[in-house]
This record gives structure tokens, sequence and C-alpha cells, in this order.
């Protein structure tokens, strides 16, 4: 039985709002895949709580040796100063995420991603009505698919893996992580828009095209 759903957040409750056009050429100037280059990225930024711009910017450049990149220390800052005025829920969030806690599960929002604003898009986006717990990154000190940060949320929930579904948009991220701690699983994939970084990873249990589809998955716990 399915007590509790943990969620990803970017591109999977919001879409990713801004085109990184020189962490993209700094992604092929190192010669990493997109993933690879993802996670090297969440590794600098994402482990632990900054308290200003400067600190985050001086891990990223520590990093990727970029410290007197002007361009890439613009785009870093528009990334985390510049966009949030820009940050929305897809159309369907709102409604599925008020008709699970209707149902009695619990919710939680596990997330790679910085600290310097993360409060702020809780409070802009009202996470707090539908989410009973928060597990970020800089948090638990480790970002997905390590299994810690999948155990940190269940933790929180007070459930047991074979009771917890986690959605997210990544095979990388979300559905290896927890595969390895034994979650139920599914892949939010919309419009079709495979991710070619992504698709040598694990095989997601359920594949969902809109998170309205997440009922009809979770209708076959109930038989």
């Amino acid at each position: 039985m399915i007590k509790a759903i943990v969620f990803d957040f970017w591109n999977t409750l919001a879409p990713t709002t801004i085109d990184f056009v020189h962490l993209s050429k700094l992604a092929r100037d190192e010669k990493l895949s997109l993933g690879d280059f993802i996670t090297k990225y969440e590794l600098a930024t994402h482990m632990k709580k900054y308290k200003n711009f400067e600190e985050l910017r001086n891990d990223f450049f520590a990093a990727f040796k970029q410290y007197d990149n002007e361009l890439l220390e613009k785009e870093l800052y528009e990334i985390y100063f510049n966009r949030f005025d820009k940050i929305y829920l897809f159309p369907e969030v709102e409604k599925v995420l008020a008709k699970l806690k209707a149902q009695g599960y619990r919710l939680a929002l596990l997330t790679n991603t910085e600290s310097l604003h993360a409060e702020e898009i809780r409070k802009i986006l009202r996470l707090d009505d539908y989410f009973d717990v928060f597990a970020y990154s800089f948090d638990v000190h480790a970002v997905k698919p390590d299994p810690k940060a999948f155990e940190y949320a269940l933790k929180l929930l007070k459930v047991k893996p074979s009771e917890a579904m986690m959605v997210g948009d990544s095979l990388r991220s979300d559905i290896e992580g927890s595969k390895v701690v034994g979650m139920h699983n599914a892949w939010i994939n919309r419009k079709g828009r495979a991710k070619a970084f992504d698709l040598s990873g694990p095989k997601a249990e359920y594949e969902l095209s809109s998170l309205e589809d997440l009922f009809k998955v979770l209708g076959h716990f109930k038989k």
C-alpha cells in the first residue's frame, strides 16, 4: 500500500525558466556529457547552505576552474537572483497535489537545489499548502541519486520504502536512486520529451505523460 508520494521539483512540478547558454558551453568545453555536467554542478553548489551568492560562486568556480569568466558569473547571478518572477508550476500540479492530500497521502518534496532562495520559492508557490515535508539536498548534504537523499525523505515521512513512490523527470537522479532504496517509482516524461543523456538509466516502474496519470498508477495499489 502506498502511503506517501515523493516529488522532484524542477521539470516535474515546475519547468526550468532560463536557457543556460554559458553553462552549456562550459559543459562542451569540459567534454562532459550533460548528465555528468549536471552531477558535477550539483555536487559543487547544492550540497550545503550558503550565506550569500559569493560563497556559491566561489565553490562553482573552484569546481570548474573558471575564476575569471565574467559571462559565466553573470549567468549564475541570473539563475539565482533574476528569475523568480518567471517560476511557475505546470498547469495540473496544484490540482493533483490537492487531490492527493485529500485522499490522505503524505507528500514530500525531494530536490537537488541551492539554498539561497529555496525558502523564497517555497513561499511564492505556496508549497506548504501541499507538502508535509521538504527534503533539500543542502540539508541532507547529498544529491540524488545518492541513496542518503531518499532515506532522509523517508525518515521525515516516517514510512517504509515500499510504502512510498518517487515521482521525477530524471531516470538518473530520481528513478535510479529510489530503486536502490526500494521505493516504487514513476517517471514523468512530459510530451514524450525523453532526454538522451538519461536514457541509459534504469527503466522506470511506471511512466507518466502528466501528473494526472499518477492516480491510475496509484489505483493499482488499492486492488
